[in-house]
């Protein structure tokens, strides 16, 4: 019988188990969707069409968190200000993700670029003391999903192509989405994490 590792060596362990099954996750994201390699050439066809619109995307989403109570507080500093700092992080870091959606492949590493950001929307190991709620990363992908369409919408006249385009899109997004909230479950470990 082999010696059990030692606790470093069971770290390293664990951790390429946990990248393995994220990226088993990714394969069955792909597979229950129907992405397509045809879906993953629309949604880098339409880069011309989306990326120089990524601020502005991102600009619109953190503005309508703003408007509301509930999310707004995930931005603000103890006295009650705008937290701008966070603010222009978040929306920077938003902007690169809708790059990396276009441009990346959806392999293994890819599958590690997600599962870091389920954990930096999970709080773990981060300096503010609480996360943002399952709840609210569905809502905010939804209004991604409708701004894209918007775009694809002004930019495609063929009807048929649209329809193939924003179908391409949702798909990666949910596939997006399917990720990081598995991050949140396995972190949260209770009901309330959603």
């Amino acid at each position: 019988m082999a010696p059990l590792p030692h606790d470093g060596a069971r770290k390293v362990l664990k951790g390429r188990t946990r990248a393995q099954s994220f990226a088993r996750r990714l394969e069955i994201s792909r597979e229950l969707t129907g992405y397509t390699p045809e879906d993953q050439a629309r949604v880098r066809a339409t880069s011309s069409v989306v990326l120089p619109q990524a601020d502005a995307i991102a600009g619109a989403v953190y503005k309508h968190l703003l408007s509301h109570p509930e999310t707004a507080a995930y931005f603000m500093l103890a006295d009650g200000r705008t937290d701008r700092a966070h603010l222009e992080e978040r929306a920077g870091s938003l902007t690169g993700w809708l790059r990396t959606v276009i441009e990346a492949p959806l392999d293994d590493e890819f599958a590690s670029y997600a599962a870091g950001i389920g954990r930096a929307h999970t709080r773990r190991g981060g300096t503010r003391p609480s996360h943002v709620r399952g709840r609210y990363l569905v809502l905010a992908m939804s209004f991604v999903q409708s701004a894209v369409a918007g775009l694809l919408a002004d930019a495609i006249e063929d009807r048929h192509e649209l329809a193939a385009t924003i179908a391409s899109w949702n798909k990666v997004l949910m596939i997006q989405l399917d990720l990081f909230l598995a991050v949140y479950g396995s972190a949260e470990g209770n009901p309330r994490w959603y």
